[in-house]
Order: C-alpha cells, then sequence, then structure tokens
C-alpha cells in the first residue's frame, strides 16, 4: 500500500480509503450482514487502509464500523466522520443548532465507540448552507476539537448541485478547513483546475469520492450519458456511445472502473481515493487498480479534451 501526507494535518493515509456510504452503505443496501462488514473492514485493514470514512447520514454505517474496529489498536487507523449542517424540518431545510451538532458528535463517537475521530467534516455543504456552517457551526467544533473530541476539521461537498464547486471555492477562501472531501473522476476532470491545485497550495488534505459510481461502474448507464452528451451537442458525436471508454483498455487496464481509479489515485494532490464496496474481491481489485499507478500522460489529455468542457459532475 502507498501511503501519502493528508495535508497538514500530517496524518500518513493510505492511497486507497474505505468509504461508508455510496450505494453499498457498508453492506447494507447490498445485503451485507454485520458479520460480513467486520470481514470487509478487517480485510481493508489486512491490505493496508488505515483511512475509513464515514457519516451520521449512512445508516447503521457507523454502528457497523464501532464493532468491526473493536480490538483494533486507535493508533493504527485514520476515522473520519460528518454531520449536515442543516435537517430536514416539515419538508423544509432548517439549519442546525449548536447543541444539534454537540449532540451529533456526541452520538457518532458513541456509535463509533471510540474516544475521539480523526477528522469531522460538514456533510454536503453548498454555498447557500456554507455561510452558516462557517459562522455558527465551525466555533462549535473548534471547541469540542479543542476538548479532543476530534483532531481536524474538514468539509465535503455536494457533488450532484455544486458544478461550479463555489463551495470550495468559498471555502479557500477562508483558509481555516483542515481537509476537503472531493468529487473528482475521469469524467469530471474540473477540480485539477481549480480545487485541487488550490488546496495543495493550502496544504488542505484531501479525499475523493465519486472516483467510481453508477453511470462509470455500469456499462449501459455510462452509454446512456453518452448518448446524451452527443444529442446535446456537449461531447462528440465520434465516440463509440456502446464502448465509450474502451479506448483506455490497453497496457495492463484491464477495465474502466480499474481505469477510473488509476484517474483518480493518479494525481499527486490527492492523499486518498475512497472506495465503497462492501464486496472483498471488488475491494481487493481497487487496491490492486490503484497500485499500479497512473494512466498514461495521454489517456488524461484526451480524457480532459472530451469531457472537460461539458463543466458539471458526471458519473453520479
Amino acid at each position: 500500500m502507498e501511503y501519502r501526507r493528508f495535508g497538514r494535518t500530517n496524518l500518513q493515509v493510505s492511497l486507497t480509503g474505505l468509504g461508508t456510504g455510496g450505494p453499498s452503505q457498508l453492506g447494507q443496501r447490498t445485503g451485507v450482514d454485520t458479520a460480513g462488514a467486520t470481514r470487509l473492514v478487517r480485510r481493508a485493514l489486512d491490505l493496508g487502509i488505515n483511512l475509513i470514512d464515514t457519516a451520521a447520514a449512512y445508516g447503521d454505517s457507523e454502528l457497523r464500523l464501532g464493532e468491526a474496529l473493536q480490538g483494533v489498536p486507535r493508533d493504527s487507523y485514520v476515522l473520519a466522520t460528518k454531520a449536515h449542517p442543516y435537517r430536514k424540518s416539515g419538508g423544509q431545510q432548517e439549519p442546525l443548532t449548536e447543541q444539534e451538532l454537540i449532540d451529533s458528535v456526541e452520538r457518532s463517537l458513541t456509535r463509533l465507540r471510540v474516544d475521539y475521530v480523526d477528522v469531522f467534516q460538514f456533510h454536503a455543504v453548498t454555498p447557500e448552507t456554507y455561510p452558516h456552517t462557517r459562522d455558527v457551526l465551525l466555533p462549535v467544533l473548534q471547541r469540542l476539537r479543542d476538548q479532543g473530541k476530534m483532531r481536524f476539521i474538514g468539509l465535503t461537498e455536494s457533488f450532484a448541485v455544486d458544478h461550479s464547486r463555489e463551495t470550495f471555492r468559498l471555502a479557500l477562501a477562508d483558509d481555516v478547513w483542515d481537509t476537503f472531501l472531493v468529487g473528482y473522476n475521469l469524467l469530471t476532470p474540473g477540480p485539477e483546475d481549480d480545487v485541487l491545485p488550490l488546496a495543495a497550495k493550502q496544504d488542505v488534505g484531501v479525499m475523493i469520492m465519486c472516483a467510481v459510481r453508477r453511470r462509470i461502474a455500469r456499462p449501459e448507464a455510462l452509454t446512456e450519458l453518452v448518448r446524451e452528451l452527443q444529442r446535446a451537442g456537449e461531447i462528440p458525436g465520434d465516440i463509440d456511445a456502446e464502448r465509450p471508454l474502451d479506448w483506455l483498455l490497453h497496457d495492463g487496464v484491464e477495465s474502466v472502473s480499474e481505469a477510473a481509479y488509476r484517474y483518480a489515485s493518479g494525481n499527486p494532490q490527492v492523499a486518498s481515493v475512497l472506495t465503497g464496496t462492501a464486496n472483498t474481491g471488488h475491494l481487493e481489485a481497487n487496491v490492486a487498480a490503484m497500485q499500479k499507478g497512473d494512466l498514461p500522460a495521454a489517456d488524461r489529455t484526451r480524457l480532459r479534451e472530451i469531457f472537460a468542457p461539458v463543466g458539471r459532475k458526471l458519473g453520479e
């Protein structure tokens, strides 16, 4: 396993990180029981994965992790969790109060069975929710950090809606965040133009989500997406929609998913790329893919030429 410095945290984190959200939620949505989730987490640790990301919103993922990590030395893994800065009330979004945030942190610690998390993140922050997050809620986490409840404070974006990455632009201007969780994949190269280099300049540690999601992992969904983009004139019409990324399969690249993991992890400004599978075989394959290194430079360039002009996030 390769390890990289996680920005200003100075933590050394595994290039492959274990995510517990997404379509699987540590097996909750794919029929994996608690014992199976424990086996998956232990296999991840055996493979050298030391970064695990979860959230209060991921069903019982925190509970499952708390069970799976029992008996594992606390200093042998880096644990990150999250809380939304807003909550739903009567069909409306209401800002989280200071006390509700404190309660969320304490609940996460109890469910995870730990005294502290390494990184506590605000979850899916949008440009509209950012001011409340920074001005009202961030000082609460800073006090809790000083009490030893967490070591560092991070921010995650709302991948599906913030196509211009405005939340991160605001956050970078403030320079008060230790880590970012960024949506980035071979269909969405835009972060290479702003968030990733600016985060590196400010020494913000970067984790990647959505490196491989539904429209990348499922051939029929990828074909549908490419056809939609071609009909809209957003990508070249001469791309074979039935096999739009098969041209990446050469020189040892065996699948589109492998190419996607290698694309995301090949960027040196990235500390760790999350994989959210609860299937041990998939986990092992994803770790092996990232250990192969970056895609050829010519392939990265062509991907940018095709998809960067689209200007919005793809792959979800």
